[in-house]
């Protein structure tokens, strides 16, 4: 689904949507229509707007919603009738939702180059570059980044694609947009274009180096990340916060804490509490402050997400028995909860199917890391609710893959009654789910779904672990 998601954010970009002036107007159309109480008068109006614009005919598309019958028809319609309209391309694109896997979209595409010979496909191929990249699979994103005729949505799309592929492989990510850097800077003179559905090169561009950067910046190559981040600071209006903090960093590193030193502050004030920011705030503030006490001012800065957090998570403490649960380890060694008598655990429920558990993962990396030298707290990544026919290889593979140090057990489904017995013993009814159980082996936190920043998610693990030891 997340391709589906990427694509229509695609298409809020490019203006592909009714556009604000006439929004009202379709909206208007389509409320009269449904409260037309008059059945003769209604028909007239829907054999008026059958005979009408491409507008018309969405607004028809959109009052048949529950008729699957009358809305494909309308479809055929509107894609014959105006196949160029924001209304067609639009429908072409949600005709994707219906397809499993990539085969099936393909073919699809496939079949829309045969019936529109003459008429610009990029938007649908951006689909399956998005679908690849989630793969990820470099050369097959290619293959439909380059097919595209548009040489600033060829960009766009590929900052999409890349945007999506970083998330699972930053190096992957890195080697394909390297390899259209130059093509990149191409378009960035061009002037920009005015028309609905085209795309300003420039701001293409831009969006390009910006995510070219965090690339950079994220394989810790900070003297080339610099000037591409540095760009995109200097030339983008809406800057995002990661673009923020990383020209921060950046700078920083340059010997410009004047600029740089509040901003760091403030995201280690947030949860920043990586070495490497830590650090820079330390020789920022020695610098500008001489004399001063540094350790006191990180100190500082530390407690007040520290508490904040502290607040948070001491509403959330519970005190209930933990269920007997058992688990088989990599080994295949069946573990339970009297195995880990004495220490705090962390239990981890997920999935390699799981959107917001595999999002978790960055985060509760970093509450593991904080633990990695302490025999007395343990986390245990449950693999649970797997269709796979191997789960223990896949999971192990999607970890090794993405570099996570986790310990994995594995909760295995009942080939029978479809059930794995961990999740079923603490009752879960979603994943992500997670449950901190003290040396008592009572539950003393549980936690379900993923939200918010990394640091702020690891940092209320860590102290639900340390509240869990003092309980």
């Amino acid at each position: 689904m997340k391709k589906i998601i990427l694509a229509i954010l695609m298409l809020s970009s490019l203006s592909m949507m009714a556009q604000q002036g006439e929004e009202p107007a379709f909206d208007l159309k389509l409320k009269a229509l449904r409260s037309e109480k008059n059945v003769t008068v209604r028909q007239q109006k829907i054999k008026a707007l059958e005979n009408g614009s491409d507008e018309d005919l969405m607004v028809l598309i959109q009052y048949y919603d529950k008729n699957p019958a009358k809305k494909e028809a309308l479809t055929k319609t509107l894609q014959k009738k105006y196949p160029i309209s924001q209304y067609a391309r639009m429908m072409r694109m949600v005709s994707f939702l219906k397809f499993r896997g990539i085969p099936e979209m393909e073919i699809h595409l496939q079949s829309l180059v045969k019936e529109y010979p003459n008429l610009n496909l990029d938007m649908e191929k951006s689909m399956l570059s998005s679908a690849y990249a989630e793969e990820p699979n470099s050369e097959k994103v290619l293959q439909h980044i380059n097919a595209m005729e548009d040489p600033a949505f060829r960009l766009k799309a590929l900052t999409m694609a890349v945007e999506s592929m970083g998330a699972i492989d930053n190096a992957m990510a890195l080697e394909l947009a390297t390899g259209k850097l130059e093509e990149a800077k191409k378009l960035k003179g061009k002037t920009a274009l005015i028309e609905p559905l085209k795309i300003d090169p420039k701001a293409a561009y831009y969006d390009y180096i910006n995510l070219y950067g965090k690339l950079l910046f994220n394989a810790g190559k900070y003297d080339e990340a610099y000037p591409y981040t540095a760009e995109a600071y200097n030339n983008i209006k809406e800057r995002d916060e990661e673009l923020i903090e990383n020209h921060a960093f950046l700078s920083s590193l340059n010997g410009k804490y004047q600029e740089a030193l509040p901003i760091l502050a403030k995201a280690v004030k947030e949860g920043k509490f990586d070495q490497k920011y830590v650090e820079q705030v330390r020789k920022g503030y020695a610098t500008l402050n001489p004399g001063k006490d540094v350790d006191a001012y990180i100190a500082e800065l530390k407690s007040v997400f520290i508490d904040k957090i502290k607040m948070h998570v001491s509403k959330l403490l519970i005190n209930e028995a933990a269920p007997n649960f058992t688990v088989k380890d990599v080994n295949g060694k069946t573990v339970s909860l009297a195995d880990f008598k004495g220490k705090t655990i962390v239990l981890d429920f997920w999935a390699t199917w799981c959107g917001p558990c595999v999002a978790s993962f960055p985060a509760m990396q970093m509450a593991v890391n904080r633990y990695v030298n302490d025999p007395n707290v343990k986390f245990l990544f449950i693999h649970t609710w797997e269709n796979d026919p191997n789960p223990l290889a896949d999971a192990k593979n999607f970890l090794s893959k993405h570099d996570y140090k986790f310990d994995l057990y594995i909760d295995p489904r009942d080939p029978v009654t479809k059930h794995s017995p961990a999740a079923d013993a603490f009752g879960i009814d979603g994943i992500p789910a997670k449950f901190i159980i003290d040396g008592q082996g009572r539950v003393r936190f549980k936690l379900s779904g993923f939200e918010g920043k990394n640091e702020a998610a690891a940092e209320e693990v860590v102290q639900m672990v340390e509240m869990a030891r003092k309980s």
